[in-house]
């Protein structure tokens, strides 16, 4: 059990360790420009803490998305590196990033990781779409947001401030519009003083009452932050990806380096060298084992584990 209380949060906990979607029926909030007015979309919202766990009220993922040129098929893939596992797709990324070849550094590209976090918020303020004004939904956000969070956490200058805090949160101004072809986050901010929640436009207090309120309150948002956390590869995942790594990245050689498999032979044809490496690699429990060596751009150490249940504490509350 954590002994991380709801209430009396530990920002140490909110910190992305440096590592360290089945979304079926999950309300994301999108406040995407095209939704708001006139290019922008603008609103107030509110990080909350996961009642589930407040340990796990910020998930954050790699992931690569994949596409089989064979099939024109497509799939998103967790990356092993999240927790600091070895990652055929990170290592087959810079292996080919680092290419004298400029056709392998254009490959490269189909093996980039990406980068999501995940949190419950509150939509204090949203005149674009007032009717969720209240509600707790699931946002979605990238880097640059995360580093908006964690700056008020551990600032360079001034007070430290957790956003998650039901007593000592700001408010954060979402602020999104177009910039090319990409969803702009910059004019996003934290704003006012460290305040209370506020629910149906009561300011909660520090009382008994007011968070037996704040409890039922976030129960009614969901409950289910933690199905975006990194999920390992089981058999099949492992043989959806072998197979797009050995249709994509032709010179069968630059896969074996990176197994760290199957020898060399001079004398065999690529055609035989990538079916042994396909071979070889269909056996092997990719991500399935933390990462015990450290190469510059290439691993990461092994993230720690957390424990994932409250219900002992709320029942105390």
């Amino acid at each position: 059990m954590s002994n991380l209380d709801i209430f009396n949060l530990d920002a140490e906990a909110f910190v992305t360790k440096a590592k360290k979607e089945n979304s079926e029926g999950t309300e994301f909030y999108k406040p995407y420009p095209e939704n708001g007015k006139d290019g922008v979309y603008k609103s107030l919202i509110r990080f909350l803490p996961n009642h589930v766990d407040p340990t796990k009220s910020k998930i954050h993922k790699y992931y690569v998305y994949l596409n089989d040129p064979s099939t024109g098929d497509g799939f998103p893939v967790d990356c092993p590196s999240t927790v600091g596992k070895k990652s055929i797709l990170k290592d087959m990324f810079w292996k080919l990033k680092n290419s004298h070849s400029a056709a392998d550094q254009e490959l490269a590209r189909s093996f980039s990781r990406k980068e999501d976090y995940y949190s419950l918020i509150q939509i204090v303020q949203d005149k674009h779409s007032p009717e969720l004004e209240g509600k707790i939904m699931v946002f979605k956000f990238g880097r640059k947001l995360n580093d908006m969070l964690e700056a008020q956490l551990k600032p360079e200058y001034g007070d430290a401030c957790n956003p998650y805090d039901l007593f000592e949160g700001k408010l954060f101004s979402v602020h999104t519009r177009k910039v090319g072809e990409w969803n702009n986050y910059d004019l996003c901010s934290f704003v006012g003083d460290r305040a209370p929640i506020e629910i149906n436009g009561k300011r909660m207090e520090k009382n008994q009452a007011d968070m037996n309120t704040i409890m039922e309150y976030l129960k009614e948002g969901p409950d289910n932050l933690t199905q975006f956390e990194y999920k390992e590869w089981d058999d099949n995942t492992t043989d959806r990806v072998m197979n797009i790594i050995k249709n994509t990245v032709p010179d069968g050689r630059l896969v074996n380096e990176v197994l760290g498999g199957a020898n060399q032979s001079s004398s065999s044809s690529s055609t035989s060298t990538s079916n042994e490496i396909y071979k070889e690699a269909s056996s092997t429990k990719v991500g399935s084992q933390p990462e015990t060596t450290t190469s510059p751009g290439l691993s990461q150490p092994a993230a720690p584990e957390t424990s994932s249940s409250l219900d002992d504490l709320y029942a105390d509350l």
